[in-house]
């Protein structure tokens, strides 16, 4: 989580894919997605969490996965597992789900697992066919990516996954369907729409999956059946068919469940209004949705684009919602609770698991890295949970920057647009004298390729956030310096 907001800031910094507009008062017509009161992350016990990891550690036999077999799986998982494996359509799947869905508590415990892995799936129920009539109408841009990667998943799941259930899974979140009241679906009409379909219907169906996981206790570990992915006829001499999964993989899971939920409560939280708009005006500079003749030549620089986000209909993109609070405080929450799930998966694993192998995850290969990731994770622990300024080094550089953490969430930018660059390099062509040779002395042209580049920044803008920032050049060493957590190069200065 704290890797998603600090690389969001360097989209902003180092992209310059925008620029910085001077805020205005917004005369707000879109007050934003509603914070029902019944979105709360479930209640838990700290001290039987933990315990719970450490006995279900302790359960590991010195075994391998020849020792897992069949008998190990609940009658119900098997029955249900073939059930799903004879699923031909879009209309089959739903009834499986809603069925999955209904008899929940009825079911064990392998069962309950494997129903908070597959049961968000029904929010994302025809969503490629809801979202393709806006983005054919709004932006050639982003239309053409977003086919790209849905083209690409039905190729992959023909080619490695040939099966009919598969099959019907891609038809389920692809085609359209007719509602309850014998209707057919309705697309989405514009982006104020997705966002409050994410925030009534993904969010709410994540934050149940999340506490039926949270509820779950696995110290017993349960058995996963791998055809229960790839088909009845998969793993026929049963090698490596079944893995384990107990109280560590649990809150590995949790842990990207609360992830996931932060995420999506920031992207609710800021206005996106004619945000396909503006991707539509962009794309025109790359060539997507027209071409301008004068950028063939020229390319496209930030200062161009920024002067699409400039233009007054795109004033209200990336502004707080009145509704922003509340879901950023959401946010926050849900971005500690994650941290707390993997740390204690972490913290109280095996150091090295006997048979390992038996076991989704397997903590023997993350343990080449173990001190690495035990750094990481103390390092990240320690800035989430921290409601005071926290200093991080670089260890390429030996560049130090702060961050309040805490502040990003409790006093949210009220426009991001704050954060992007005001001034740009200017000059088509630059020159230079040669040194050397036969023509030395000789002065060269060249392109500026540096032109349109982002130079300077509102600094103000930064300093609740990164209270270091006080000159332009902190803003570069504040971005160079998060760009080194990709290399694990980030460490806490104090």
């Amino acid at each position: 989580m704290l890797k998603q907001v600090f690389m969001c800031t360097l989209i902003f910094l180092l992209s310059s894919n925008l620029t910085y507009a001077k805020i205005k008062p917004v005369s707000q017509k879109y007050y934003g997605p509603e914070f029902n009161s019944s979105y709360v992350l479930p209640e838990v016990n700290e001290p039987k969490i933990v315990e719970r990891i450490k006995n279900s550690e302790s359960k590991r036999r010195p075994a391998n996965t020849s020792s897992l077999d069949e008998s190990m799986m609940s009658v119900k998982l098997k029955e249900i597992i073939k059930r799903v494996h004879t699923l031909k359509t879009s209309e089959d799947f739903e009834a499986v789900l809603t069925e999955l869905n209904s008899n929940y508590d009825s079911y064990p415990n392998d069962v309950k697992f494997y129903i908070t892995q597959v049961e968000t799936i029904k929010s994302f129920r025809g969503i490629a066919y809801r979202l393709a009539a806006l983005l054919e109408k709004k932006s050639n841009f982003l239309h053409s990516q977003i086919l790209t990667q849905v083209k690409k998943i039905a190729a992959n799941s023909n080619v490695l996954l040939p099966y009919q259930h598969i099959k019907a899974g891609f038809e389920y979140i692809t085609s359209p369907y007719i509602t309850a009241n014998g209707k057919l679906v309705e697309t989405f009409k514009d982006e104020k729409e997705i966002q409050n379909y994410i925030a009534t219907e993904i969010i709410p169906a994540l934050i149940k999956s999340t506490k039926r996981l949270e509820a779950l206790d696995l110290t017993e570990p349960v058995i996963w059946d791998q055809r229960a992915t790839y088909g009845d006829e998969s793993f026929i001499d049963n090698i490596k068919r079944f893995k384990l999964i107990g109280e560590f993989e649990k809150n590995i899971a949790l842990g990207a469940s609360y992830s996931s939920l932060s995420s999506l409560a920031i992207l609710v939280s800021y206005n996106v209004d004619k945000a396909f708009d503006l991707y539509k005006d962009i794309g025109f500079l790359f060539g997507f949705d027209g071409f301008g003749i004068l950028n063939a030549v020229n390319g496209v620089s930030s200062e161009k684009i920024s002067k699409v986000i400039r233009k007054p209909q795109f004033e209200h993109i990336g502004t707080l919602l009145p509704t922003g609070a509340k879901w950023m405080s959401f946010a926050y929450i849900s971005s500690q609770r994650a941290m707390k799930r993997l740390n204690d998966a972490w913290t109280n694993s095996e150091i090295g698991r006997v048979n390992g192998d038996s076991y989704i995850v397997n903590t023997d290969f993350l343990n080449i890295n173990r001190e690495n990731i035990t750094d990481n994770i103390k390092t990240i622990n320690r800035i989430i949970w921290s409601k005071d300024i926290e200093s991080l080094r670089s260890t390429v550089t030996g560049e130090v920057i702060q961050i309040n953490y805490h502040e990003w969430f409790s006093n949210p930018p009220k426009d991001l647009k704050a954060f992007l660059p005001i001034a740009f390099e200017t000059g088509k062509n630059v020159s230079r004298k040669i040194v050397s040779g036969v023509a030395a002395g000789r002065v060269v042209s060249y392109r500026n390729y540096t032109e349109g580049m982002a130079k300077a920044y509102n600094v103000a803008s930064f300093a609740p956030y990164f209270p270091n920032i006080k000159t332009q050049d902190d803003v570069f060493k504040t971005a160079r310096v998060l760009s080194h957590m990709n290399g694990d190069w980030l460490k806490l200065a104090k």
